[in-house]
């Protein structure tokens, strides 16, 4: 039985794969004799990203994600805007000192389109029959295309 367990191990090691990797790990020790060499350690493997064919290969605890950003641009409004009441049970307002006319869409939490339309500084937007809950409010400046996106409780 032990030899068995003897050659099932070198049959394996002739045959397994040769990944250069790193350990961050928070304890561990190497031992060396004059044949033999052994390290362990406790800690997460990381193993480098790898590449084949031009698609990218993940191993071991390391996420095969591929992170790019779609746009640098800045289409954020000035915060100079507001969106109020909040909570709200009828109306909703947005106001700001300059501008007077607002681009103005109401999306539910699973991302269903309620309304888009424009509207005016301090003209009430009716909300009343809206169900209860979380609604995404998002207001467009429609000359800089600029925008802000606020969360609102409908109760």
């Amino acid at each position: 039985m032990k030899y068995l367990v003897i050659v099932l191990l070198v049959a394996t090691m002739g045959y397994s794969q040769s990944i250069s990797k790193q350990v961050v790990g928070t304890s561990g020790k190497t031992l060396t004799n004059s044949n033999l060499k052994l390290s362990y350690t406790v800690g997460e493997p990381v193993v480098g990203l790898m590449t084949a064919g031009g698609n990218q290969l993940g191993n071991g605890y390391y996420p095969a994600m591929d992170l790019q950003a779609l746009s640098v641009e800045d289409n954020v409004l000035d915060v100079q805007l507001k969106v109020y009441p909040n909570p709200t049970s009828q109306s909703l307002y947005v106001t700001h000192p300059e501008m007077n006319s607002f681009g103005i869409t109401i999306v539910d939490l699973n991302g269903k389109q309620l309304y888009q339309g424009t509207i005016n500084k301090d003209e009430p937007l009716d909300v009343s029959n809206y169900t209860q809950g979380m609604y995404m409010v998002t207001i467009e400046n429609k000359a800089t295309k600029k925008k802000n996106t606020y969360k609102i409780i409908k109760k």
